[in-house]
């Protein structure tokens, strides 16, 4: 039952040069008194937008800003959480869209209590929509063995980066001041990593809410000096924070995203980025997360 006059949800979607993509995301949500849908537009190349005719602009419950700032998607998720006036706060990207049982689910958790709600995902290929192997592959099938176990494991706290496919209570949101870093990439992983492990009342329902599709051209897929980079200083700051926390092996390991900077089009590089995580880490943790880049590579014969 949809409660009158009461704002419960609030989806926040950033946007960048995908209108017709935002178009469809916007259209897979469910009409309803009590959804506030917000769009952050990451200043979006005119040549490619219409802004007269933007996606979202003067549709019922729906609030569009037009940044100019150019400063990524987690500065525009910043935005939207400002801007959040719901029970529960969802994410969504602007090329990806909610499953029919949406609905249905709202319904089910809009006077429901918890700090954070878990869900399942699947997969398509944005243009042909045909099925392909979920993104959040590896995400569900360790939701579904925490619900076998019924425990909440590390890994659901630590270890599953995407805002998407969860619902965050607001109040736990503010109470804790918990944003996302405003950078070009990872911007999410702190995001994801405080909200896991400050979250004293966890859910799973292993609904496929959300369907994270897969394209060229996304974030995902770049694999510049830039990204990788971007990455890394990430994953310094992860293990930063859980160290404090007393908790540091529950951290991504640095060591790949150092291989991603090897792999980049500056692989030149990758020597400060070495001497940076010898700095922060200090020689053991330096050397175990090399041996387990290395014991992953053997395993998987990657180069």
């Amino acid at each position: 039952m949809v409660s009158i006059n009461k704002t419960n949800y609030s989806i926040i979607i950033p946007h960048k040069n995908i209108p017709e993509l935002l178009r469809r995301c916007l259209t897979s949500i469910p009409k309803r008194e009590d959804v506030q849908i917000i769009v952050i537009d990451d200043n979006s190349d005119p040549s490619i937008i219409n802004f007269s005719n933007f996606p979202g602009i003067g549709e019922p419950r729906t609030e569009v800003y037009l940044t100019k700032e150019g400063k990524g998607a987690g500065y525009a998720r910043n935005i939207g959480l400002q801007k959040a006036k719901g029970k529960w706060i969802v994410f969504a990207d602007a090329d990806d869209y909610f499953n029919d049982c949406f609905n249905n689910v709202m319904d089910q958790y809009s006077e429901f209590d918890s700090d954070v709600i878990y869900f399942q995902s699947n997969s398509v290929d944005s243009d042909s929509l045909q099925p392909v192997r979920s993104r959040g592959e590896v995400y569900n099938r360790w939701l579904e063995e925490a619900c076998k176990k019924d425990i909440i494991t590390e890994e659901i706290r630590y270890h599953i980066n995407p805002p998407w496919a969860k619902f965050f209570s607001r109040e736990f949101i503010s109470a804790n001041s918990i944003f996302f870093d405003e950078v070009m990439t990872g911007n999410d992983v702190l995001f994801s990593t405080k909200t896991g492990h400050l979250a004293n009342k966890i859910t799973i329902d292993l609904n496929e809410i959300y369907c994270a599709t897969v394209r060229s051209g996304s974030l995902d897929t770049q694999f510049s000096y830039k990204s990788a980079k971007s990455r890394f200083d990430i994953a310094i700051s992860q293990y930063k924070y859980l160290q404090s926390a007393g908790i540091k092996k529950y951290s991504n390991n640095v060591w790949f995203y150092i291989d991603q900077i090897r792999l980049s089009d500056q692989s030149n590089l990758m020597s400060i980025a070495i001497n940076q995580a010898f700095r922060e880490l200090g020689l053991i943790d330096f050397i175990y997360g090399f041996m387990k880049l290395l014991y992953y590579k053997i395993i998987y014969k990657l180069r």
